[in-house]
């Protein structure tokens, strides 16, 4: 069966509508879940926290202790790591072009939060300054782990430049946009 052999061995994937619109949910879950991770990091150390689509602080505007802002500031981080770990790990047993967008936005979107740390520290930023190893070390040591599991999809899937570009493309468009109604609207999470 044709379909069948696409699936087991992607050639070439094309940008379609239903590739969008996963692009379009992996930007959405994937940064709803990386808020999430860290107002559950916040909530476990006894900060009533709130979230919402692109941020997480403690109600009080305050932590109960310094420390704490570190492990909430980093909970975000790790998950989209694991997560792109998992999907990684998915992507090599299955194959499966559709999973793409959710190893490849997490790319994305910690690249996106190491240009932020330029306006002030972001998640690895402030990790980087509280750990005394500056604001863009672990931005960069994320980026290239996300972006070495990326290549090594690229490559086994042979997908290529004009398609990694039209999906960076893609990510940064829905993350703005995701960005924008956060801003606009402070659509609460929890």
């Amino acid at each position: 069966n044709k379909s069948q052999n696409s699936r087991s061995n992607p050639m070439n994937p094309k940008i379609t509508l239903k590739y969008i619109i996963l692009i379009f949910i992996a930007v959405f879950a994937s940064t709803i879940l990386h808020e999430l991770a860290q107002w559950s990091m916040g909530e476990i150390l006894g900060n009533r926290m709130t979230a919402t689509l692109n941020s997480t602080f403690p109600i009080t505007g305050e932590y109960q202790k310094e420390w704490h802002r570190n492990f909430v500031t980093m909970a975000g981080p790790i998950f989209t790591i694991c997560q792109a770990i998992l999907i990684y790990f998915l992507i090599q047993k299955y194959k499966r072009i559709e999973l793409y967008p959710f190893l490849f936005f997490p790319l994305v979107f910690r690249i996106g939060a190491g240009l932020a740390n330029s306006a002030g520290p972001n998640d690895e930023g402030r990790c980087g300054m509280s750990l005394g190893i500056g604001l863009f070390t672990v931005s960069i040591l994320v980026c290239d782990f996300l972006f070495y599991l990326v290549f090594k999809t690229s490559r086994r899937l042979k997908i290529s430049l004009k398609f990694n570009s039209i999906s960076f493309f893609l990510c940064v468009v829905i993350l703005l946009f995701l960005t924008f109604i956060d801003h606009q609207f402070q659509i609460r999470l929890m």
